[in-house]
């Protein structure tokens, strides 16, 4: 009776607490940016400029914005507090600027136009960046520190080039494949790409396997790969981590297959090609299938000696 009255007592300060305003209400905020296009592939030519509208908008509490140019890697955003982003890299927003927070009420939309230009004597070069949204409450105090700095942003990836005849070149250094499968087990195939030129490039292209029951294709993602970087190829549609294989395909197999892979770089002429084959065959069953033969006649043996034994 003493534990319920107290309960009872403790539950009457919150509400008089919660009442009075000593309790401050945790609310959820979110910040969606709707973009077209999510990344942006542009080639410039030093002393031309591009545009490119964004939609901002926010769909949870009142908030402070500050937008800001970041730098991007095969790994992903590169926050650096000594990082200056190129001056050419502007906003034609009137009322929005660079590194200025701005309010956005709860439900508001906002278009951000970003501009690119390159001087006239800018080097030829690839330039990765992110165009990057931070928020924060107006009153920090009232929220928890869980619902501040959320951080949201899209991806700039600019070919600065005066002839547009950036080379690309790229080199499969990895074709993982099982020479002998388990017919029973899945397929497991890894592939690992290096990006050799000096621009980034998606791979367009599919695996192809070939067998003689049937024929599966299976198309690659088409992710970025920057220069110099190793990514490992991914089947689109599927979930994948960095160590996670590019094909995993259960079934029952049996005989002789061939998986080729075949893609270009982005939608050029440069082209990478080349087929593995592998046999299929039931082993496991068969060493399981000789195992239990040779513990029959063990056991067929030993019932013959223990009867010998019992006569004599």
């Amino acid at each position: 009776m003493r534990k319920i009255i107290g309960l009872l007592g403790v539950l009457g300060v919150m509400w008089m607490m919660w009442t009075m305003g000593g309790i401050k209400e945790v609310r959820a905020q979110s910040l969606s940016l709707g973009i077209s296009p999510p990344v942006l592939e542009v080639m410039i030519k030093p002393g031309k400029s591009i545009t490119q509208a964004y939609r901002l908008k926010n769909d949870g509490e009142r908030v402070v914005v500050n937008a800001t140019i970041v730098a991007y890697s095969e790994n992903g955003i590169k926050e650096d507090a000594e990082f200056n982003p190129e001056p050419w890299i502007t906003l034609l927003n009137t009322d929005i600027f660079f590194n200025k927070p701005f309010l956005m009420a709860a439900g508001e939309e906002k278009q951000i136009v970003l501009r690119l230009a390159p001087p006239l004597n800018y080097p030829e070069s690839d330039l990765y960046r992110v165009l990057l949204f931070s928020t924060s409450y107006e009153s920090v105090q009232q929220y928890s520190q869980s619902s501040i700095n959320q951080k949201i942003g899209t991806i700039i990836l600019a070919n600065i080039t005066p002839t547009g005849l950036i080379p690309k070149s790229a080199q499969l250094i990895q074709f993982d494949l099982p020479r002998i499968l388990d017919s029973f087990g899945p397929l497991v195939a890894k592939l690992s790409v290096k990006n050799t030129g000096k621009t980034f490039f998606r791979p367009l292209g599919k695996l192809v396997l070939t067998g003689g029951i049937g024929k599966a294709s299976f198309k690659i993602n088409p992710n970025i790969i920057l220069p110099g970087t190793t990514k490992g190829l991914g089947i689109e549609g599927e979930e994948r981590n960095r160590n996670s294989p590019t094909l995993s395909v259960p079934g029952l197999y049996l005989g002789k297959y061939a998986l080729t892979t075949s893609f270009t770089l982005d939608e050029g002429t440069i082209k990478l090609e080349q087929t593995k084959t592998f046999y299929a065959i039931p082993w496991k069953a068969g060493v399981l299938g000789v195992l239990g033969s040779l513990g029959v006649v063990w056991i067929r043996r030993r019932k013959r000696k223990n009867a010998k034994n019992n006569i004599s």
